[in-house]
């Protein structure tokens, strides 16, 4: 090949690379164009990170991020990549082809969606009695919201198994880490008047309110 050859060779790789890479920022461009580079939703603190080795995960369940939307300081936001942090009750959201993740004010949260499953912040309508965090819309009916709300939290122990205590099977669970985050699934039914009850399970939940 000679050296004209080759720096049109060259040349015409630059050019590849340059207009694969111009795709890929467009890509990022329309993502931010919807999200909203500038939103408040990305002014927050990034997410803190669990600096430990463990089973399981501190996350609501194991299905990762999921594009929903969400009620945030009084605006709805469209197709925002978010997951819930059930040992923390937070919300991250992270941006599409970015390694940024932030944690949201849960205080500015109103509702959310993670496909199609929406979550609710009780603490934000007023009622007081509510654990703190997001609780999953079961079913909504003209006397109410049947919820459930699912926790994490931080154990360790090397007389307590954690295999079964994740909520999941894990098929790469490794017995030789002692610390684990142990799931536990609370149900309750709030009203229209935001006046909300606790069950033990979910099948008194729904004998007492079948929400039809």
């Amino acid at each position: 090949m000679t050296l004209f050859k080759r720096v049109l060779f060259t040349l015409a790789l630059l050019a590849a690379g340059a207009a694969a890479a111009s795709a890929q920022e467009k890509e990022i461009d329309a993502y931010e164009d919807t999200a909203g580079w500038d939103l408040p939703l990305y002014r927050g603190k990034q997410m803190p990170e669990y600096n430990f080795r463990f089973n399981g995960t501190y996350y609501w369940d194991n299905l990762g991020y999921r594009t929903g939307d969400i009620c945030y300081g009084g605006k709805v936001y469209r197709n925002i990549l978010m997951n819930i942090d059930a040992n923390r009750q937070a919300v991250y959201a992270r941006f599409a082809n970015r390694m940024q993740i932030w944690e949201l004010d849960r205080d500015l949260i109103e509702w959310l969606t993670l496909d199609n499953t929406k979550f609710l912040n009780l603490r934000y309508y007023g009622v007081k009695k509510a654990p703190e965090g997001f609780f999953e819309v079961l079913r909504e009916g003209p006397e109410g919201y049947n919820l459930r709300q699912v926790t994490k939290s931080y154990r360790e122990s090397i007389e307590i198994n954690g295999y079964y205590r994740i909520g999941y099977e894990d098929p790469d669970y490794n017995n030789k880490i002692f610390v684990f985050f142990s799931f536990k699934e609370q149900f309750f039914f709030v009203d229209k008047n935001w006046k909300l009850e606790k069950f033990g399970s979910l099948a008194k939940l729904f004998k007492k309110h079948p929400n039809f």
